[in-house]
């Protein structure tokens, strides 16, 4: 065997402006990254009546959110002087 002649590999820091501190360990291979999408993922079931008008996700979120906004109280009214 040849030995190396003083060749040195260049040590790899990772860049300074990534956090990992809040990085977490979801294991090892495909299998547990697909596991790990499974656990974010939230389907829920619409009733038929209620799927016949809406045509895909987007839709649906939409009107969520409008009636999220119109139920939620208002914070920050300006008290009249």
């Amino acid at each position: 065997m040849k030995k190396r002649s003083g060749t040195r590999r260049k040590r790899i820091e990772p860049p300074a402006e990534i956090d990992f501190g809040k990085a977490r360990f979801i294991g090892f291979g495909l299998d547990a990254l697909d596991r790990y999408e499974a656990e974010k993922a939230r389907t829920l079931v619409l009733d038929e009546d209620v799927a016949k008008v809406f045509r895909d996700a987007k839709s649906v979120n939409s009107v969520l959110r409008a009636f999220i906004d119109a139920i939620t109280p208002k914070t920050g009214k300006r008290k009249s002087a």
